[in-house]
């Protein structure tokens, strides 16, 4: 019986520190707090929520200069310093006060320190892992999202049910370290070089292989990338699916309850997206090692796009949830497929520099659209406006990844 390729250890295990990471544990924790810091503070929801939004605008800033960093020191050791300060930081909101600015600078501090254990380092490992099997190597890792939105939620309504909330805030810090930092400190390693293994567990390349790869190019540079139409293409195009798509996944529980359904079938349609999104990771992954990946990303698009304007003709009942199966598969496949594009057309040397660019303009639309949103609702009363301006962002993105050129090729070793 073959022996596991150590790199899906590798894969599992960069899951389990994604779920600790702190686009996970911010996202799917802050909304349980709410409450209980608003009957201790008597904030307002909007300065609350306010939060969020400086924590996602840090992002969105300082994720390219922790791309270049990621690149420089490696991702393993950037995400184990990330989850020690993210740890630390999540426990000193036990000492928060009624100071809302002192809230505030709270998750400033974790968008700043914090920002390396997401994504943009974790993506980085399972490329230089996997190359033939890299779009699966990805949804397996990026998967990791979706058990952390299952399971952060349940743990910490537990802790403040049973310890109350500061005392919770604890206890999130300890599950990060105990484990997000034991999986990277025991499993996790930087490359399969470091292992003396290949990509995709290969055997030992012959000395005319290791000829032919040494004369192919590293991949291009920041400033490279930045010179080619295809970059800001991409840029556009994931820049308009994090305002369309988070919007809808925010928006979907009070636009369904603004119709009539109960919070609880409201919710319901919520969870089922978040596993639709588990789902989509793993399928598109394991579509774009056989497939274009723009034009997998294409097929994904379709779903949001069907599911809004289900939602904008009136949908409540059984329909509801299935616009929240198909906007939780494009959820989960756009984030595979953004990284899986950015090391096929720009290389390894430079990969997270370069990711980082996108996941800042995805961050950006996640944060402005559903802000967005909000105040289009107020305005006009109602959801069907906001909505169609969503798929019609779609319908541009879709029509902007058919522009992409083919993947380039290796090039031959010099004769």
């Amino acid at each position: 019986m073959k022996k596991l390729f150590y790199g899906w250890y590798v894969a599992l295990g960069c899951g389990i520190g994604l779920a600790c990471g702190l686009a996970t544990v911010l996202t799917y924790t802050f909304g349980v707090f709410v409450t209980p810091l608003r009957a201790e503070f008597d904030w307002s929801q909007t300065e609350v929520f306010a939060a969020l939004f400086l924590s996602v605008l840090t992002i969105t800033f300082v994720a390219p200069f922790f791309g270049l960093l990621v690149d420089r020191l490696g991702a393993r050791r950037v995400i184990l310093v990330g989850l020690v300060f993210e740890a630390a930081l999540v426990a000193s909101f036990y000492f928060q006060d009624a100071n809302v600015l002192t809230f505030y600078l709270r998750y400033i501090a974790l968008a700043v320190l914090g920002v390396g254990t997401t994504h943009i380092a974790f993506t980085r490992i399972i490329a230089l892992w996997f190359d033939r099997q890299r779009g699966l190597a990805l949804g397996v890792t990026l998967a990791g999202v979706g058990i952390g939105g299952f399971a952060w939620p349940i743990l910490t309504q537990w802790a403040i049910d049973a310890f109350g909330w500061r005392s919770a805030w604890l206890v999130i810090a300890v599950a990060i370290i105990v484990f997000g930092g034991t999986v990277m400190l025991l499993v996790v390693r930087d490359s399969p070089q470091s292992m003396g293994l290949l990509p995709d567990g290969d055997a030992a390349a012959s000395s005319k292989q290791k000829a032919e790869e040494s004369a192919v190019s590293p991949g291009m540079t920041l400033k490279q990338a930045l010179a080619t139409g295809h970059f800001w293409i991409m840029l556009v195009v994931f820049l308009l699916i994090g305002i369309a798509v988070t919007s809808i996944q925010v928006h979907l529980v009070p636009l369904l309850i603004s119709r009539g359904v109960t919070p609880m079938r409201a919710a319901n349609a919520l969870s089922i997206l978040a596993v639709a999104l588990l789902f989509g990771r793993v399928a598109a992954g394991w579509l774009m090692d056989r497939i274009f990946a723009p034009r997998v990303a294409i097929a994904f698009l379709l779903g949001p796009i069907v599911a809004i304007f289900l939602l904008a003709s009136g949908a409540s009942g059984w329909l509801a949830f299935v616009a929240g199966i198909l906007t939780g598969l494009a959820a989960g496949a756009e984030v595979d497929v953004t990284a899986y594009l950015v090391s096929r057309y720009f290389g390894l040397h430079h990969f997270s520099s370069i990711y980082a660019w996108y996941y800042s303009a995805y961050s950006l639309g996640a944060g402005l659209g559903p802000l967005a949103t909000a105040n289009a609702v107020d305005r006009f009363g109602g959801y069907t406006e906001i909505l169609l301006v969503h798929a019609a962002m779609l319908v541009i993105a879709t029509i902007l990844l058919a522009r992409l050129p083919a993947f380039p090729a290796r090039r031959p070793a010099a004769a």
